[in-house]
């Protein structure tokens, strides 16, 4: 699995975001991407996913889990209801429950599985975007600033899960002092 980009190009307007962007990445790997605000980390996964036009050549081999900086709640919606929905949205999983009821323990936000995620506090609403990605069935892991909103616990929880995943990672973060395995 692994994800090949060859001269990518995008821009808005007639300002150039992403210059030429030439990477091979490939499964089993963990990279970071660090950078001020606006130079188009937040671009490249969009591009990735092909959420947005741009120029060049993008190759994805394997099923990509994303969870967005900002993740898109239906406010209305339940903890459980959205995971359950997103992480089921490429393949079914084994033992869901199971998977489910660890990760929001190890997050502390057991109580939070039927509440609406307009109620939820941003750490938590970082927490439950966090685990259903993590429960999506995939070979690409993508984390947009996966820290925003959590606590120093939460973070070092995160940072053990990672570290243990196989999956092709790649991590957009301000925060790379956390990330010493990459």
């Amino acid at each position: 699995m692994y994800i090949d980009i060859n001269n990518l190009y995008k821009r808005f307007g007639k300002v150039e975001i992403l210059k030429g962007i030439t990477f091979y990445w490939k499964r089993k790997t963990k990279y970071i991407i660090k950078g001020e605000n606006g130079i188009g980390k937040s671009t490249l996964f969009k591009s990735i996913l092909n959420q947005i036009k741009y120029d060049g050549i993008i190759e994805v081999s394997g099923r990509i889990s994303y969870a967005p900086e900002i993740p898109p709640f239906p406010p209305y919606m339940s903890a459980y209801t959205f995971i359950k929905t997103i992480s089921q949205l490429s393949d079914t999983i084994e033992n869901f429950e199971n998977k489910l009821d660890k990760y929001l323990e190890l997050f502390n936000i057991k109580g939070k599985k039927k509440s609406q995620l307009g109620s939820l506090s941003k750490g938590q609403k970082q927490k439950i975007n966090l685990i259903a990605s993590l429960l999506t069935p995939s070979e690409i892991l993508l984390l947009d600033e996966p820290f925003s909103g959590l606590d120093d616990d939460s973070k070092i929880k995160l940072l053990d899960v990672l570290n243990s995943d196989e999956r092709l990672l790649i991590i957009i973060s301000h925060e790379i002092e956390y990330f010493d395995f990459i």
